[in-house]
Formats: C-alpha cells, sequence, structure tokens
C-alpha cells in the first residue's frame, strides 16, 4: 500500500522525465525509512519545456534518494538526494510541415503549460483568502515541521550538447556542470541545524553553489562510443561524464580524454544564498527586515573566444529560426504546393506574415463579433466543466482553443472560474435565506428548493452575460494584493517596516574576449560589488556600491576607477522610491569617482576587427541583431520619455544631488611613420554636481517647468610630449607642479606643455516643460561660463590635426583597418546580388578638404555595401550598411559633370546637403544602364534593411507603431529646445616663434591677447530647422 503511494507520487513529478517508474525498481524500507531509485534513463522528450530546438540524445540519472526518519518524525529532517544527473542534447531534426503526432504534442504541451499558470494563480489567491487554518493543529504543525526542515542536495551534475549542424564545418559542444547544490536550514550562527518552532512561520535556510560551469568547445567533434548510449553501464556513465565537475585532486596529473581541452565559458563559481523569515510573533521592530535573502558570490570569470563567438551566432540564428518556424507551424497547409492549392500557400505566406509582426489582421467587426460570442460559449462550458456537468462535450472545449493564443485562454479560464464563484454565493445567500423560514415551510419546500438550487446554478452558468458581482470577483482575481494584511499596522510603523531585503554581493568579476590568435582584445573587471534592495510598504530603497572598475588591453589600461581619501568606492548610489517625509516621489544620489581613459588606437582597430569578422560569419543576424537592438532601444527610450512626460504631467517631484568626477581622456599622438608616441593629448572634464533646484524667477513658469542645476568646474584640455607631465596631472598630489602646469599661460618654464583651454567653469540651468505648451519651449538649457581661455600656435595646430585624424578614421564605421583577413568562402560578399568596376569619391588632405576619384569594386550583399580595391581583394575598404540610408541620383552639373554617379546617405537630407557631407558614399559606374540596375538594387536594398526584423531575435517581435503623433506637440512654429549661453569673460592667447636661429631651438612667444567680455548666443531648435542669434 505504501509502495503504491510513493509510486504515484513519483510518476506524478518524474514520470515526465525518467523511464522504468515501476514497484520493481523501488527499494523501500519502511523502517529505515529509505526511498532509492537507481540507474534511470531520462525520456528523449525530457527538455521539451525548455521550448528549443533540443531533444535527449542520452541521459541517467545514478540515484535519487528519499529519507524519513519515521521514528522520529518531526525531530530529524526528511532528506532528498539527487547524484549524478547526465544528460547528452543534441540538435532536433525538424521538417517543413509538422507531422500530427507533433501537433498534437505541441498543443498538449500548450495546455499543460496554461493550467500550470491557473493552477498557481488560483492556489495563491485561495491560499491568501483561507489563511492557515491547519497551522495551530498537531497535524499542522508537525507538517510545517517537516517541510520547514526539509534537506535537499543535488550533486554531479552534467549537461552536454553537442551540435555538428548549426555551424556546418565547425561542431562545438557546450555543458553546463554543477559539483553540489544544497539547501538546508541553520540557526543564527549559520550552522545546520533543526527547528521545531514554527519552521514555516519563521525560516532560516541556506542555499550552498559549488562550482556551477559553462564550457564551449569550438570544432569538437561528438563523443563516440564502442557501444549505444542506453547500453551503458552506471560505472561507463561515471567514467564519462564526472570528470570536469569536481575540482581535481592535487596530485592528479593525468586528464581524463573526455575532460581534455575544455575551455570554460564562465569558470566555476562558488556561491551562497541565505534565506530569513521572521515569525509572526517576532514581527515587532519595523528595522528588522520580514523577509530576507542574501546572495554572496565569491569571483565570476567570464571568457569567449572568436570561435565560441562565432558558434553561439550560429546557434543564435538557428533557434530563433526554429522559434519562427514553430510560431507559424499551424498555419502551413498540410497539402503539398501544386497548381490547386496555390491560393493556400498563398494565404499561408500572408497570415504568417502579419502574425510575426503582430498586426491585427484577425481582428475585423466580423471577426471581433465572433471572438465575442466565442468568449462567451467558452465560458459558460469551462464554468460547466468546472462544476462536473455531464452535459459539456470536452473536445469542443479543445476545438475552441485549438486557435487561441494561451493568454487569452488563462483569461478566459479566470473569467469561467469568477463566474463559478459567483454562482457558488448566490447559492450560499440563497440557502442562508431558506434557513431563516420555518422549519415547517423548510421541510415542506425540501425537495423542491434542492431542485430550484440546482435550476438557479444552470440558468446562472448559461445565462451569457456578466453581473456586478461577477465583474467584483473578476477584479478581485487579476487584483489581488499580497500584503494586504499589513494594513492593521499603525500609519507609522507601517512606513517604516521593511517587508523584504535583498542583497548581493560579488567580490570579483571579469569578462575577457580573446580573438583567433589567442591573443586577448580586452578584459573588464570590477571589484566588490554590492547591491541592496528594501522593500517598504509603499517605498523601495536600493543601495549600489563598487569599490573598483577597470577595462584593459594588451597594450595597456584603457580605463580605470581611481579612488581617494574623500571617495573610497568607484560608484556610490542610492534610488529611493517615494521617500518617508519628504515632500518627493522619488530621490536619486549618487558620488563617483574618477575615472582615467586612455584612447589606444590600436586596441580600438582589434575590437572592430572581431566585430566585423563575427559579422561576416552571419550577415543575416548581425543585421537583424542589430535592427532589433535598434527597435528595442527606441522602444525602451520611448517608453522612457512617455513615462518622464508622465512623471511631469502628474506634477511628480524628484530629487536629485549627483557628485561626479569626471573622465580624464588621454589619446596618444603617433606619426604614420613613427610607432613611437611623440605626445598626448589630455582632456580633463573635471567635476560637477547635479541637484534640483526651485525657479525663483516667475512663478508662472515654475509651475510650468522642472528645473535641474549643473555646476562644472577644472575643466581644461592641453598638450604635453611628456609622459610624466601627464602621470604628475593624474596623480592629483597637491605638491605637484600639475596645477602651475595647467594654469600657466605661456610656455617659458613648462617646456613641452601647450595647453589648449585653461581651467574653467561653467554652470548650467535645464527646464523641462511638465505639460506641452505652444506658447512655451519643450526645454530650456540655460549655460554659463564665468571665463573661458584658449591658447592657439602652429605647435598647437599640428598637434590638433593629427588629434583629429586619429579620432576620423577610428570612428568612421566604414573603415575597415589593416589586417583583417577572412577565411576562404567566409567573405561577407561572397554571395554577391550586384558587382562591378567603378570609382568611388573619396576626400584627403587636412580636414578633409581635397576630394578625387579612386578606382574600386563595388559589391551589393544583402544589406551591405562594401568598396574593395579590386574584384580578387580579400579584405574590404570600407563598409555601409544600407538600413536607415537614403539613395539620390546625382545631377551632372553637381558633380562636376559626370552623368552616371549614385550618392549614399543618411535619410532625411535632400540631395545638396547629402553631397556636402563627408559621409556620403557618391559612385561613379561606367555607363547609364549599369547606373540604372544599381539605382534599382540600392533602392531595394535600402527598403528591405530598414523593415523591421522578421526573425525574433530578442524573444518578442517588434510591433509597428500605427499611432500618430499629437498635432500639438508637432507644431513647428513652437520650439522643441532653446539653448541660451553666456561668456563673461573670453580670452584668446596666439603664440609664434620669432628669430635668426633654426625653428626647433626657438621657443614660443605670446604674440597677441584679444580680450572680450559679455557674448551671448541663442539657438532656438525647431522641428525643421534651427535659429542661432548672436549678440
Amino acid at each position: 500500500m505504501f509502495e503504491a503511494h510513493v509510486l504515484y507520487l513519483l510518476r506524478r513529478y518524474l514520470g515526465e522525465y525518467v523511464h522504468g517508474l515501476s514497484l520493481e525498481a523501488l527499494k523501500i524500507s519502511v523502517w529505515k525509512g529509505n526511498v532509492v531509485l537507481k540507474d534511470l534513463n531520462l525520456k528523449a522528450e525530457a527538455l521539451n519545456s525548455l521550448n528549443l530546438p533540443v531533444t535527449v540524445k542520452a541521459g541517467f540519472v545514478g540515484t535519487i534518494t528519499l529519507k524519513v526518519p519515521w521514528k522520529r518524525l518531526g525531530k530529524k529532517p526528511v532528506i532528498v538526494l539527487i547524484d549524478r544527473v547526465f544528460v547528452l542534447a543534441h540538435p532536433v531534426l525538424y521538417g517543413r510541415t509538422l507531422k500530427e503526432d507533433d501537433r498534437e504534442k505541441l498543443f498538449e504541451a500548450k495546455i499543460q503549460q496554461i493550467e500550470e499558470s491557473e493552477s498557481a494563480t488560483l492556489e495563491v489567491i485561495s491560499g491568501s483568502k483561507e489563511g492557515n487554518p491547519a497551522g495551530n493543529s498537531w497535524l499542522g504543525s508537525l507538517i510545517a515541521t517537516i517541510i520547514g526542515n526539509l534537506k535537499i542536495t543535488i550533486s554531479n551534475v552534467h549537461i552536454r550538447y553537442e551540435d555538428c549542424t548549426s555551424n556546418p564545418g565547425h561542431p562545438f559542444a557546450s555543458g553546463v556542470t554543477l559539483a553540489k547544490l544544497a539547501a538546508v536550514t541553520m540557526d543564527e550562527q549559520g550552522n545546520e541545524t533543526f527547528d521545531t518552532s514554527g519552521a514555516l512561520d519563521k525560516l532560516r535556510k541556506s542555499l550552498q553553489l559549488e562550482r556551477l560551469a559553462v564550457y564551449h568547445d569550438s570544432d569538437n567533434l561528438p563523443w563516440k562510443m564502442d557501444k549505444k548510449w542506453e547500453d551503458l553501464s552506471p560505472k561507463e556513465w561515471i567514467e564519462v561524464f564526472e570528470n570536469g565537475i569536481n575540482e581535481p585532486a592535487v596530485d592528479c596529473e593525468v586528464v581524463s580524454k573526455w575532460a581534455m581541452n575544455r575551455n570554460y565559458l564562465v569558470s566555476p563559481i562558488n556561491g551562497v544564498l541565505k534565506y530569513h523569515r521572521l515569525g509572526n510573533q517576532e514581527r515587532n521592530d519595523p528595522d528588522i527586515p520580514f523577509e530576507k535573502a542574501s546572495l554572496v558570490i565569491s569571483d565570476v570569470s567570464l571568457t569567449i573566444t572568436e570561435a565560441q563567438y562565432h558558434d553561439w551566432i550560429k546557434l543564435f540564428e538557428v533557434v530563433s529560426r526554429y522559434r519562427t518556424y514553430i510560431e507559424i507551424s499551424h498555419l502551413r497547409p498540410v497539402v503539398p504546393v501544386s497548381k490547386v492549392s496555390y491560393f493556400l500557400w498563398w494565404r499561408y505566406a500572408a497570415q504568417a506574415a502579419l502574425q510575426q509582426r503582430k498586426m491585427c489582421y484577425r481582428f475585423s467587426w466580423d471577426r471581433i463579433s465572433h471572438m465575442c460570442k466565442l468568449r462567451r460559449r467558452y465560458v459558460r462550458l469551462y464554468a460547466s466543466l468546472l462544476q462536473q456537468s455531464s452535459s459539456v462535450d470536452k473536445s469542443e472545449v479543445r476545438d475552441i482553443e485549438k486557435d487561441l493564443d494561451s493568454k487569452v485562454i488563462l483569461l478566459w479560464r479566470l473569467l469561467a472560474h469568477a463566474k463559478v464563484e459567483s454562482v457558488k454565493s448566490k447559492e450560499a445567500a440563497e440557502r442562508r435565506r431558506l434557513r431563516k423560514k420555518s422549519w415547517y415551510s423548510s421541510i415542506w419546500r425540501k425537495s423542491e428548493d434542492a431542485s430550484d438550487g440546482d435550476a438557479l446554478g444552470e440558468s446562472q452558468l448559461t445565462k451569457e452575460g456578466l453581473s456586478k458581482e461577477e465583474w467584483q470577483a473578476i477584479n478581485n482575481l487579476l487584483s489581488y494584493q499580497p500584503d494586504e494584511d499589513l494594513m492593521s499596522q499603525s500609519g507609522k510603523d507601517l512606513q517604516r517596516m521593511i517587508r523584504f531585503m535583498v542583497t548581493v554581493s560579488i567580490n570579483q568579476a571579469a569578462v575577457r574576449i580573446i580573438d583567433k590568435n589567442l591573443t586577448e582584445i580586452v578584459c573588464g573587471r570590477v571589484e566588490q560589488l554590492h547591491v541592496s534592495t528594501k522593500f517598504k510598504h509603499r517605498s523601495i530603497h536600493c543601495d549600489v556600491r563598487l569599490r573598483f572598475y577597470g577595462v584593459s588591453a594588451p597594450e595597456g589600461s584603457l580605463a580605470q576607477s581611481v579612488c581617494s581619501e574623500k571617495k573610497v568606492n568607484a560608484l556610490t548610489a542610492r534610488f529611493v522610491r517615494s521617500p518617508v517625509g519628504e515632500n518627493v516621489d522619488w530621490r536619486l544620489s549618487a558620488t563617483i569617482s574618477p575615472c582615467y581613459v586612455m584612447v589606444l588606437k590600436e586596441s580600438c582597430d582589434r575590437f572592430f576587427e572581431f566585430v566585423k569578422r563575427s559579422n561576416a560569419v552571419s550577415p543575416t543576424v548581425a543585421l537583424e541583431t542589430a535592427t532589433a537592438l535598434q527597435t528595442r532601444i527606441e522602444k525602451v527610450t520611448r517608453r522612457a520619455q512617455e513615462q518622464f512626460q508622465t512623471v511631469l504631467e502628474e506634477q511628480s517631484r524628484f530629487a536629485l544631488d549627483i557628485d561626479l568626477d569626471a573622465p580624464k581622456v588621454r589619446i596618444p599622438l603617433r606619426t604614420h611613420s613613427s610607432s613611437k608616441c611623440q605626445s598626448y593629448f589630455l582632456l580633463d572634464f573635471g567635476h560637477f554636481t547635479l541637484h534640483t533646484m526651485e525657479s525663483q524667477v516667475d512663478e508662472q513658469r515654475q509651475n510650468i517647468y522642472s528645473r535641474v542645476y549643473i555646476s562644472g568646474r577644472d575643466i581644461t584640455a592641453f598638450f604635453t610630449d611628456s609622459a610624466s607631465d601627464f602621470q604628475k596631472y593624474a596623480s592629483g598630489e597637491p605638491n605637484s607642479s600639475n596645477e602651475s602646469i595647467v594654469m600657466s599661460p605661456g610656455l617659458e618654464k613648462v617646456g613641452s606643455f601647450y595647453s589648449l583651454i585653461d581651467k574653467c567653469g561653467m554652470e548650467v540651468v535645464v527646464d523641462q516643460i511638465k505639460v506641452p505648451h505652444l506658447g512655451y519651449p519643450s526645454t530650456l538649457v540655460s549655460v554659463q561660463l564665468p571665463n573661458l581661455c584658449i591658447h592657439f600656435s602652429p605647435a598647437r595646430y599640428r598637434r590638433l590635426m593629427e588629434l583629429l585624424d586619429i579620432l576620423y578614421v577610428a570612428t568612421d564605421p566604414c573603415f575597415q583597418p589593416a589586417g583583417v583577413d577572412f577565411h576562404a568562402g567566409m567573405t561577407p560578399w561572397s554571395a554577391a546580388d550586384l558587382a562591378t568596376d567603378a570609382k568611388i569619391l573619396v576626400w584627403r588632405g587636412i580636414g578633409n578638404s581635397v576630394a578625387s576619384w579612386q578606382p574600386c569594386f563595388v559589391v551589393l550583399s544583402g544589406f551591405y555595401l562594401y568598396v574593395l580595391e579590386s574584384e580578387k581583394s580579400q579584405n574590404y575598404e570600407r563598409y555601409l550598411s544600407m538600413g536607415g540610408r537614403q539613395v539620390h541620383e546625382v545631377p551632372s552639373e553637381n558633380i562636376g559633370g559626370s552623368p552616371f554617379c549614385i550618392a549614399v546617405g543618411r535619410r532625411g537630407k535632400d540631395t545638396k546637403k547629402a553631397l556636402e557631407s563627408s559621409s556620403t558614399w557618391v559612385i561613379e559606374f561606367r555607363g547609364e544602364e549599369e547606373k540604372i540596375t544599381w539605382l534599382r538594387g540600392l533602392i531595394q536594398a535600402t527598403y528591405q534593411a530598414s523593415a523591421p526584423p522578421s526573425v525574433d531575435i530578442l524573444g518578442e517581435t517588434s510591433v509597428v507603431n500605427s499611432e500618430s503623433d499629437d498635432p500639438q506637440t508637432r507644431d513647428s512654429k513652437a520650439a522643441d529646445l532653446v539653448i541660451n549661453g553666456a561668456v563673461a569673460e573670453t580670452k584668446i592667447c596666439i603664440y609664434g616663434k620669432t628669430g635668426e636661429v633654426a625653428a626647433e631651438k626657438l621657443e614660443e612667444q605670446l604674440i597677441l591677447e584679444v580680450l572680450a567680455s559679455g557674448g551671448k548666443v541663442s539657438d532656438f531648435l525647431f522641428q525643421f530647422g534651427t535659429i542661432l542669434w548672436l549678440v
């Protein structure tokens, strides 16, 4: 009898995943309290719930042990042990048309997911209403003690995925290993214990994580065995899979062939998660959190090589294609393509395209009427099923569910539950009314009332409309608040009490990117990251603290935070929503230490080469990912603007208090003929403070605008020929000569120091309108500089041109640095749509002032336009994405008389302005026919590249926004941005060299000093143009 109950529970929770659950497989000793399952094989469908193109090739579970101390139940913990879980997965092969069995499996998985969500929602709501009635009984106390002290340990887990098809010619294997995951009950000192004083009322748990790792082996063939996987013995399973899970012994020098050359994507991680919940009788101090969870992770290290990155791009492409296939597979006709069924396939193509873009192609007025009737029909049928009515055909319910979205089905089921609850409440009210009558009349009408009650229930369920009580029940289902019991507390304590507190601490974290030559491209590192969040009754407190961050490359440090006695941490921030005792809705305060940035051209080039080679592996995924990211960013930006505007319109108040030591940027200057650094450029953005303030000038303007005040100081820029000058300046030592270096206007004492801008400050006031108004600008920016001193000389001009040349090459997205070499057959332009010899207009000289024609080979491949030196070149000189571009047919009089020119520039510019931009490509073809062909092809590529992504890259498909903007807010007569600038005093110092000796021996002398005061600039930015006023 006991074995049958255990078998039922095991089949209910494990039957979906493992084979071989039977009475013979159970080894149960009632008095010893051990339930042991050994050597189980996993089912191929064990990973179907992930909704990924993955299936289990082979799987093994060593032991599942349940230890129940029957003689001391309630005094010793119940132990659950799961040891040696080994899974080998591979890609699932899916055809062009789903079979009937596959359709049924997908539908059953969909229904199972809906039922789980439905039961979870109802369980939470019913639990909140019923409370814990069994908690005061002896049995309820015993059950709570057993569950609260449950001890679970999962050890030696290895899940491996082998793939030979996603990246053809480059098989790979990825895996996740876990040494141990253990959950135990602990005491206040952190020691394991057994709690008998209300283990579910107050709970103290510890979850220990040991050696969680992710590996990825590129160009690695699948494991080959001498026998079938299902024929392996437990010893052979352990020999193959267990190596590499636990830390190898010190004296172990031989590595198993199964774990040889393993490359970790995520190095083994150790961590501890602690959870503490106070009992109901202990919640007296509002400053002590009622529930607290803290996660401590020692070290996190992520290393990705170029080959691994390419494999993940290909795998990502396969997963995206599979999800799209599954999403539209139910629309695919079951008949083959022929002259008779062609209209079915055209309808399938249209429906699939519209569904991917989430357009409401189904919702015509007739469709809306049909869906309303279908909803009423489904709610009535499902409510009858809940009442266990025998007259309901369950197949009709399933037929309705096949063509509905999961979220719609779940909502309709909740409507049915609300309808049943309403009927039950009415029946209960009717019974209470009948009890109030005399006993004689009750006996007389006993049988009649019973039949009337049944008739009442049936009539209520068959009624198609929803009553007021039913709508109230629906609102109770959908708007349940889990903390309504806290309202019994006093108002003062209610505001202070901490309901939940979460803390996350990471000692060290690092991310490394390695190229194909096994050279480290970039390494980012942070130290001592601590995040703490407190959830109070109606407010949230979030604190972030970061001790150090830095980015490095083989050439040296690229960015690094610097701490001081005043600012111990690189970042200290606090965000409070609805702070208690303050007349604001949210408050943000932050303190940021300075960051020293080194711009190294070699490091930037190496990173861009890595990205471009990765884009060449899968140009389609690269473009769709970029488009999806751009769509997501635009969506998030638009949402943030809407929320910010809502905050302003609701007259919400916020407070900002930010103390920022801005970055200090250093750029080495090298000539093209020398690899040695000749000089340095330093740009110090100084120190900024930002806080909110009230306007005291205009009472009416104060009600319309929200004001932010920004103050900056110590902003400077200079050139230096000595690295020691920069080191002295960067050290920040008060006794060093950096102050005299920066403030000195001349060069008599500093020699190799060339100041461009002396230290200066600025005051900025930003007013953002709360409600759009035709008579007031949307944004007002007022900038005031007390003094501005600029130094200019031939030496400075030469260095400035070198700096601009470096920045132009580094920021040009179309330029390919030397050294990028693509593998044979992997060039991104291999599948060319158009290709021809042509000429491209190239700008050279100082400031790109000289234009010349350069022979080249132009290739249009997909959504990218490439320029090669010749047809046989394996490297491109530059490339251009056609997304967001506009193609212009250039008149011959605008380009020196050439009649066969086409320009490709940014969208939104006319031909004349596009030709004036240095970022516009101007290509001259050999004839009129070739020009027309390319014009048609480029325009088509522009439209296709600018369309929304057709593949679900980020987990959701972009929605086409068809809403038009409010014409009042887009009125061209109202300025969007007004900038007012004022400089109290401006000084321009011009230097030169005079004398009869060699110019190298002469020192620059001050030739001219220009002093001006009282300058003002006003810039009015409209939707369609800009007006600039100088005073």
